[in-house]
């Protein structure tokens, strides 16, 4: 039975979150903060846009009793109250923000799973369709809000030589694995999948480095 958390665990989900990620940091590394807030804003609307078409579907689904599909219906509203917040400036209320759009893209996608389970519905073709739309923006979202919050950090880094060098090394290692990525997603599912591990390492060690940079 295909459902939400499937779409989000499989390999080509993981390859566009980890290429995802990638994108971000490198972006952070070469945007002012305010580019990064606008950039952050944009991708809300998108995700906001590809949430109407996933709402829709959702309320077509066979099976699901009117009361759920009510509490369903709860969640997405709540998410659009979240991203309908205008930008947070502040680190504060940015962290603020970001784990309440978190939070409610994950009640959101755990709730629609539960139900259609619960009423042994399997996700038809238009409903996986806009679901899979729904996870990619949200991905690219959550990617955005984790990696911007190094425009909190820049005044405390500075800019001097040392710094800029290490900047421009991790740019190069970034485009490399995102190469690297770009490989791998032309391969088939089952071959892409042996390379999971290698690719999931090679995000991790890129986060390390982002984030050791403005230690």
């Amino acid at each position: 039975m295909s459902k939400i958390r499937e779409i989000r665990e499989a390999i080509d989900t993981k390859l566009d979150k980890w290429e995802a990620s990638a994108t971000a940091a490198e972006a952070q590394l070469q945007q002012t903060k305010e580019q990064a807030l606008e950039e952050l804003e944009a991708r809300k609307k998108r995700l906001n846009e590809t949430l109407e078409a996933f709402k829709s579907e959702v309320a077509k689904a066979k099976g699901v009793a009117d009361e759920k599909k009510t509490e369903i219906q709860a969640r997405f509203e709540d998410l659009q109250v979240q991203l309908a917040l205008g930008k947070a400036e502040a680190r504060d209320a940015f962290e603020a923000q970001k784990e309440k759009i978190q939070c409610s893209i994950a009640t959101l996608e755990t709730t629609v799973d539960r139900e259609l389970e619960a009423a042994g519905q399997a996700i038809d073709e238009p409903l996986k369709k806009a679901a899979n739309k729904f996870i990619v923006a949200a991905i690219d979202l959550e990617a955005e809000m984790e990696a911007l919050w190094v425009q909190f950090e820049v005044k405390k880094a500075g800019a001097g030589a040392q710094f800029e060098h290490v900047k421009r090394e991790l740019v190069a290692q970034i485009n490399q694995y995102k190469d690297r990525l770009q490989e791998t997603k032309q391969m088939a599912k089952d071959k892409a999948a042996t390379f999971e591990s290698e690719l999931s390492d090679g995000i991790s060690q890129i986060q390390r480095a982002f984030k050791k940079l403005f230690d």
